[in-house]
């Protein structure tokens, strides 16, 4: 299961999953874990995304589930699902997918 530091990073994630109309992420989200190769590229590269539009956010102090500083959440998101997808045997499709975003 993806174990969050904060349940916080869940509803960051989830609130970008929804406005990128991504159910296949939301569907990950649910369920803390993903199933295949596929799922955790998808996975890797909705992070990538998410961070380019935290990024904006910031530029444009939003304030994301009641919280403005996006770079230290963007952060915790990073470690969380790097770690989830190296501890359960996706290090390549990270790796693969960090490089290519």
């Amino acid at each position: 299961m993806i174990e969050y530091r904060f349940e916080k990073e869940k509803e960051i994630a989830l609130h970008y999953a929804n406005e990128f109309d991504s159910p296949d992420i939301v569907n990950i989200l649910h369920k803390g874990k993903v199933a295949s190769s596929e799922e955790a590229t998808s996975l890797t590269k909705f992070y990538w995304k998410m961070v380019d539009a935290l990024v904006e956010d910031s530029k444009n102090s939003a304030e994301i589930c009641g919280e403005a500083n996006l770079q230290e959440w963007s952060e915790y998101l990073m470690g969380t699902f790097r770690s989830y997808l190296k501890a359960n045997g996706y290090s390549a499709e990270w790796d693969k997918a960090s490089d290519s975003e």
